[in-house]
């Protein structure tokens, strides 16, 4: 039976937001849920558990630093059976 693919990174990780047409907040569009909510995107749930303070500014309504960075992370990919 043929393994499935796993992504794995090392090095360190960024969440920088971007901007679109008219200098419109683009924000950092990996997501992971259902997509209905702004927290389904990983770089939000990135934010909300490592950075200081960025999960009490989102439920303030207010944003977090437009950059953010941890020294070195390990992010694991890997496809799981829906069942």
């Amino acid at each position: 039976m043929a393994r499935a693919p796993i992504l794995q990174i090392e090095g360190q990780l960024q969440v920088i937001e971007t901007t679109g047409a008219w200098g419109v907040y683009a924000g950092e569009r990996i997501v992971i849920g259902s997509g209905d909510s702004f927290r389904d995107d990983l770089g939000v749930k990135i934010r909300e558990t490592f950075e200081a303070g960025a999960a009490e500014a989102l439920d303030d309504g207010r944003s977090p630093s437009e950059r953010f960075e941890l020294p070195r992370v390990r992010v694991t990919i890997e496809v799981i059976d829906p069942a």
